[in-house]
């Protein structure tokens, strides 16, 4: 699922995604979710809006864009403005008629589709052309321009779902999670939260992490009552922050101490000198606190739990999870790998984050009968908590069900004065004249998301669905068959049933969501590489055997296997070289004979070191090694397991540090290349100096600040899959010819739709 603001503009700097996603869509606080000024519900919110011309990062008049691809579902071009000026549209100022309904498909986990609509109303002017009944909308299209509602310049946007897609999309339709039992594995991104139960211990320090044993620990303090505490990993830190429920309103809850962010990194496991960074090195950290199986160790670190129990074996089975964590009065060593300690992900809306589902008032007039909402609107606290609230009613644009929904404005409420026949007709005329078929939709209550929190929350998501997954494999790609000869060559991409790409996307995402590759950025680094090294997902393992021919006759003189057979590239990132596979299959908790990895690696490293003994002096083969059969097995599975390909990739993603390259923002700047392929015309591709080091961490660690270094094979051609990624997965620009980055979408082509 990838999801953007409907007004996209350059984030400020050091602007977090939240702040920025909020400062896109200012609301308007008289018309805002889920009530408006009369307390009756309000789908949706107002987003302000007016045009600033000539300001930086605006656009001379800006547009609405999808939030997301989808598919249209019914439109309305605005009225004139004459019309719009009058009655029955101007009904308490004018207001703007247009609108268009999107219908979203997309994944947010293992056999996890879900189905959302995203309504955009009080359009003006006109609408893009391509908005038609039926037609493909992609995420970032213009949909069409802000108009006026009851004279204030902004237009309606909300989100909403059915129940079934409820249930997909937040697990429940409960107000508060149920915290007897762990939560979702189908879907897991985001913070990772624990339900710490009264009677938690909580320890003074512990000399041996890797150790379950209390015996001889000092405790400092026992709950008394429920702690909630939230794991937050981003960009190499890992911040700790711990609430408790409000002593007098029961839906709030209240931070505990400060934020401890890295208070759990070590110096051991900062083998790359990046500072105190637990993210960062989460990989030694595995390593060292459980050597037995360290890519189990890693799922419990990452997930406080492991995921991925088909495949991986924590052990011991009670290894523990050491954290600090804070109490009223202080802090403590906790083990969160506890049964009785529960684990948790964003995708579990977790109430103790303000997520809250509102389905009490049962019925379908518009009036707010919820004592939810009543109750809070007591205490003073909605406007605390409503930015996080998922409510249940009607639609609102059904004209049949006007009188069903407003018939209470007639005798009116405690805080409502009854209206009069005649304004209720006026009202009737004015929603009327506004509302639209809507179809299947129109009927019964549906789940209305508040639109800031939906997405700011859903980009914290990245599971990559079918068709965004292919978006990000360009059309076509350049090759270099010579010094300054490039071929731009068509690029077949197969993702039908039962193909490479359909078989491993699961795994990639759930790969990606295992080693927190969990960033736009950082898939954009990941994907331009591992597509592009697996032939466009075609394959996951490399091409190792060549033919030779006669030049002349074009006769086949003699085929024969690459230099390092049999241990080529495979996998995803293509893992390659004995020691490679060695140190993968110690990290999966494998156990090699030691005389067999020195001989192998030695002998790697002679021949790596003097070429011409590659084919006429090559002792790597497993018959003169004697490599044991399970060796051979586990080598060759990283090829045809998918989960073993993904699995050796976020091994090589970790293991070489590719994280902190993707994170620097400043060095995503795209470079705009512009090449004469042969027969081809000129054609553009994009690269960076982030995307080269995370490119030369994995392939070529010596040539990491060697920007414009030559050797590092089909770059060009990962750089077109980066930039199309970037174009996919977030919302930068491309520079034109001359440097300014005014282009939504790379030239040449590229973008895969359709």
């Amino acid at each position: 699922m990838i999801i953007s603001p409907p007004f996209i503009r350059p984030r400020n700097s050091g602007e977090s995604d939240p702040s920025w996603v909020s400062r896109m869509m200012p609301v308007d606080i008289n018309r805002d979710f889920p009530l408006n000024r009369h307390a009756s519900w309000h789908g949706g919110v107002h987003v302000l809006h007016t045009d600033r011309h000539g300001e930086e990062g605006y656009d001379r008049i800006e547009l609405i864009c999808a939030i997301a691809d989808g598919e249209v579902v019914s439109f309305r071009s605005p009225s004139s403005t004459d019309k719009r000026d009058t009655f029955p549209l101007n009904h308490d100022g004018r207001t703007d008629d247009g609108y268009v309904l999107l219908k979203h498909q997309t994944d947010i986990g293992e056999n996890c589709s879900i189905v959302y609509y995203s309504l955009y109303m009080h359009l003006m002017d006109r609408l893009d052309p391509s908005i038609r009944v039926g037609a493909k909308v992609w995420r970032k299209d213009r949909i069409g321009q802000s108009g006026m509602v009851s004279e204030t310049n902004a237009f309606h946007f909300q989100v909403f779902c059915d129940n079934e897609n409820m249930l997909k999309l937040t697990g429940r339709t409960t107000p508060e999670l149920d915290i007897t039992r762990d939560g979702r594995t189908d879907t897991l991104y985001g913070d990772i939260h624990f339900y710490l139960p009264p009677g938690t211990r909580f320890y003074e320090s512990v000399s041996d992490a890797a150790s379950p044993d209390t015996n001889r620990l000092n405790p400092v303090h026992t709950s008394t009552e429920p702690l909630f505490v939230s794991m937050t990993f981003e960009k190499g830190d890992c911040a700790m922050v711990t609430r408790r429920q409000n002593t007098t309103t029961a839906e709030l809850f209240d931070l505990v101490g400060e934020p401890l962010v890295n208070t759990d990194a070590s110096q051991t496991d900062d083998v790359r000198r990046l500072g105190l960074r637990y993210e960062y090195n989460l990989y030694e950290t595995a390593k060292r606190l459980y050597p037995l199986n360290p890519s189990a160790g890693f799922e419990l670190l990452r997930f406080g739990r492991v995921i991925s129990t088909g495949h991986e074996t924590l052990t011991p089975a009670n290894a523990p999870l050491w954290r600090t964590v804070s109490f009223p009065g202080g802090t403590g060593m906790v083990n969160l790998a506890s049964s009785d300690i529960k684990k948790f992900s964003d995708a579990d809306f977790p109430h103790w984050t303000g997520w809250r589902m509102v389905d009490d008032d049962t019925d379908n007039n518009s009036q707010c009968n919820s004592p939810l909402i009543a109750g809070l609107q007591e205490s003073g606290h909605l406007s605390d908590l409503s930015s996080r609230l998922v409510c249940h009613f009607p639609l609102e644009w059904n004209a049949a069900t006007f009188d069903q929904r407003y018939t209470w404005l007639k005798t009116g409420t405690d805080d409502i004065s009854a209206m009069s026949e005649e304004d209720y007709g006026r009202l009737k005329s004015h929603a009327s004249a506004l509302c639209f078929d809507s179809g299947e939709l129109s009927t019964g209550r549906l789940w209305h998301f508040p639109p800031v929190a939906f997405i700011s929350h859903f980009r914290k998501c990245c599971w990559l669905s079918k068709s965004e997954l292919k978006q990000i494999v360009p059309r076509n790609a350049l090759r270099m068959a010579g010094r300054n000869d490039y071929r731009w060559e068509a690029i077949t991409y197969r993702d039908g049933a039962g193909s490479v790409a359909d078989n491993i996307r699961t795994h990639i995402n759930k790969a990606m969501q295992k080693y927190l590759i969990t960033t736009p950025l950082r898939i954009a680094c990941f994907l331009g590489n591992g597509i592009q090294e697996t032939g466009w997902l075609g394959s996951m393992e490399e091409g190792y055997r060549y033919t030779e021919t006669d030049p002349r006759t074009h006769q086949v003189i003699r085929r024969y296997n690459i230099w390092y057979y049999p241990w080529y590239g495979r996998g995803l990132l293509q893992l390659t070289s004995p020691e490679n596979y060695f140190d993968y299959f110690s990290f999966r908790g494998r156990t090699c004979p030691e005389n067999s990895r020195n001989t192998l690696i030695n002998e790697y490293s002679r021949l790596y070191l003097h070429r011409n003994l590659r084919y006429t002096n090559n002792h790597l083969s497993d018959t003169e090694n004697n490599v044991p059969e399970n060796i051979i097995r586990w080598r060759n599975n990283v090829s045809s397991d998918s989960y073993e390909a993904t699995s050796s990739a976020g091994f090589y993603w970790v293991a070489r540090g590719m994280a902190p390259y993707a994170d620097a923002d400043a060095e995503h700047v795209l470079e705009r290349c512009s090449v004469t392929p042969r027969r081809s015309g000129i054609k553009i591709y994009y690269r960076s100096p982030a995307f080269w080091r995370a490119s030369a961490a994995v392939n070529l660690p010596g040539q990491i600040d060697n920007e414009f270094y030559q050797g590092l094979n089909g770059f060009d051609a990962r750089c077109c899959v980066y930039g199309s990624a970037i174009a996919v997965l977030t919302e930068q620009k491309f520079p034109d010819s001359h440097n300014n980055p005014v282009n939504e979408k790379p030239e040449s082509d590229q973008l895969r739709r359709g």
